[in-house]
């Protein structure tokens, strides 16, 4: 197959006059156009690296503003949920992920469904079978097994195992936290997200303290932040994933280079649940490997990776570190897929990606295709 599209996007950078041959979904050949351009868009699929299939039913439905009461609403809508309806919106989140241009996903799984869901729409990607420990103290060994036993049901649908996953250093003890980061597999966790997760972690003091006192528990103020906590118990290894970063300091950051640590940046959940905007810039400069993901449905909005790369514009302009539209394309794809640890996400010859044409035929910068980009605009080559 020859691919003779008008422009294609490598790593952010819009570019023209190339055609691609490709063979068996691989790239074979990159070479200059040797006939009359087709009316698309060439660009590697997108990488989401953080998203929440499960939650998918619960758009709309549980309003933004405060983090602390959003998760107050989210509890009994989950705890309503029957395992039917989690299967259904798990599938309808994986198809919107794939009409959306996303071709792998990093998926946080709480719940069964997402393995299916992924498979059913050929979506290739990891899921992290999350562990929440919070009000579990007193039955831990029970409260694991049973994570054990979702991680293996969802497993057998993938054919590959699942490791248990820490979901936020609020929601797992500390000594099942150090358990699950002695792990080889890849992990990922919800970390510094808020401002109320290092007021609990370094002052033991805040909403998530008062959240805590309320179950009769006492917050121990440990005296570091969130990330220097996780390099404490082991959490920060090459290979690892931090979710969200909106609250880390030039120190917490350094510290994460240091460690070869990868982050998630999700933007459009950030705004909506009052979060900080993360420093992304900063973290490029040193080096931190950084991808985009959709996070769900529940605070995100609509599956649309191009409203997530507009967003990721916006919250960088308005912290004065402004990212390009260049940059930021290249977290969607090529950067996003290196800070998964996929290799060759792009388009040069070897790469076996999926890959999508953009149906836009006036747009001539990586600029107009992000700022008029929607999931209508997506159209699947190979994957």
């Amino acid at each position: 197959m020859i691919l003779r599209p008008y422009a294609f996007i490598s790593n952010g950078e819009f570019q023209m006059g190339a055609e691609f041959v490709v063979e068996e979904g691989r790239i074979v050949e990159v070479r200059p156009q040797s006939g009359l351009p087709d009316d698309y868009i060439l660009s590697p699929s997108f990488v989401n690296v953080h998203s929440h299939l499960e939650y998918r039913g619960m758009l709309g439905m549980l309003g933004g503003g405060d983090f602390v009461e959003w998760i107050r609403r989210l509890i009994p809508v989950k705890a309503a949920q029957s395992a039917e309806e989690v299967a259904a919106d798990c599938l309808v989140a994986a198809h919107e992920n794939r009409a959306t241009g996303v071709g792998w996903i990093g998926e946080h799984s709480d719940r069964v469904g997402a393995a299916a869901a992924m498979s059913s729409v050929g979506l290739k990607g990891r899921i992290y079978q999350e562990v929440i420990t919070f009000g579990s103290l007193h039955d831990l060994e029970t409260k694991m097994d049973f994570v054990r036993s979702k991680a293996q049901q969802q497993a057998s649908v993938l054919g590959e195992e699942i490791p248990l996953n820490p979901h936020a250093t609020y929601t797992v003890d500390e000594g099942i936290l150090r358990e699950l980061s002695d792990q080889s597999a890849p992990l990922s966790i919800h970390a510094a997200e808020s401002l109320y997760e290092n007021q609990l972690i370094r002052h033991g003091a805040g909403p998530y303290a008062e959240v805590e006192r309320g179950l009769g528990l006492e917050p121990i103020a440990l005296g570091v932040s969130v990330i220097e906590y996780l390099d404490q118990v082991g959490f920060l290894r090459p290979g690892n994933q931090v979710v969200h970063a909106c609250d880390v300091s030039l120190s917490d950051m350094d510290l994460m280079a240091e460690r070869g640590v990868s982050v998630a940046h999700c933007p459009r959940s950030n705004d909506y649940l009052g979060c900080p905007a993360a420093p992304i810039l900063e973290m490029l400069r040193r080096g931190i490997p950084v991808g985009l993901g959709l996070d769900s449905a529940a605070s995100s909005g609509p599956v649309d990776f191009f409203a997530e790369m507009r967003s990721a514009v916006d919250s960088s302009l308005r912290i004065g570190k402004a990212l390009s539209h260049e940059q930021v394309w290249g977290l969607a794809t090529t950067g996003g897929a290196a800070s998964m640890g996929l290799s060759r996400w792009d388009l040069w010859p070897g790469a076996e990606i999926p890959l999508i044409a953009l149906d836009l035929p006036d747009a001539f910068s990586t600029e107009e295709v992000i700022e008029r980009g929607s999931p209508e605009v997506v159209r699947w080559i190979t994957g």
